[in-house]
């Protein structure tokens, strides 16, 4: 976390039609983050805003741990992401134990519960990829609308922001988080969204978002919310 990387960054982000970009770190590499260094590069990049934002890891039974994370820094805005299922991780590539020790559905259902907890903790801003659990292509066959319906529920109750995320176009599912299926439910009770395209690498910045504004427009949002200071304000989609 350099201001030259950040501005790496602002450049792609500038030459993609961006207008805001987040910054965003996840919480194990906290102790790496280098705010004068975030506000060295806010000052210095021309036509584009710059904000702070931390992804903290929900999990369930290191509250004190995430609150400690949420109050470390300056943040305008913090995302809450499930990761992890019984301590087992259902994203990393060489980690896929979990997929065998476990059902789908009872996965998914597993899952799906952190991510209600997660949305109702009143700990975060946005919750990041709602439906990372079907990075792998792992789908139940028995049907899994209530569950998302219930987590639809609790998302809209808890008043958080739902990310809608490209990334999941460069894994092996091959589809935005969340599904279309799943955004409807978000949509019909008026859930707000961002876009994040989860930029690992500069040139990942905006990566995806034609695909992603095709299908937010298509659903029917025609905005998304932005933060400050851990204040919500709103943007026009183009």
């Amino acid at each position: 976390m350099t201001t030259e990387n950040i501005l790496r960054y602002c450049e792609v982000a500038k030459e993609r039609g961006l207008v805001q970009m987040g910054i965003t770190e996840h919480d194990r590499y906290l102790d790496d983050v280098d705010l004068a260094a975030f506000q060295r590069a806010r000052e210095e990049v021309d036509g584009l805003e710059l904000r702070l934002g931390i992804e903290i890891d929900f999990v369930p039974g290191t509250e004190e741990e995430m609150d400690r994370v949420a109050r470390a820094l300056p943040y305008d805005y913090v995302i809450g992401s499930v990761h992890k299922v019984d301590g087992k991780d259902v994203d990393h590539p060489d980690h896929r134990e979990v997929y065998d020790e476990y059902e789908p559905y009872e996965l998914y259902e597993r899952y799906f519960e952190n991510v209600r907890k997660a949305a109702l903790s009143g700990r975060f801003d946005v919750i990041g990829h709602p439906d990372l659990v079907k990075i792998f292509g792992c789908r139940p066959e028995r049907d899994i609308t209530p569950m998302l319906e219930e987590t639809a529920d609790a998302i809209a109750e808890s008043g958080v922001a739902v990310d809608v995320n490209a990334a999941g176009l460069r894994k092996p599912v091959g589809e935005i988080y969340p599904s279309r299926r799943f955004l409807e439910m978000f949509f019909r009770r008026g859930v707000p969204i961002v876009l994040s395209s989860d930029a690992h690498s500069p040139e990942e910045v905006a990566a995806g978002y034609d695909r992603s504004l095709k299908l937010v427009r298509e659903v029917g949002y025609r905005e998304v919310v932005t933060f400050k200071d851990r204040e919500r304000g709103s943007l026009t989609l183009p």
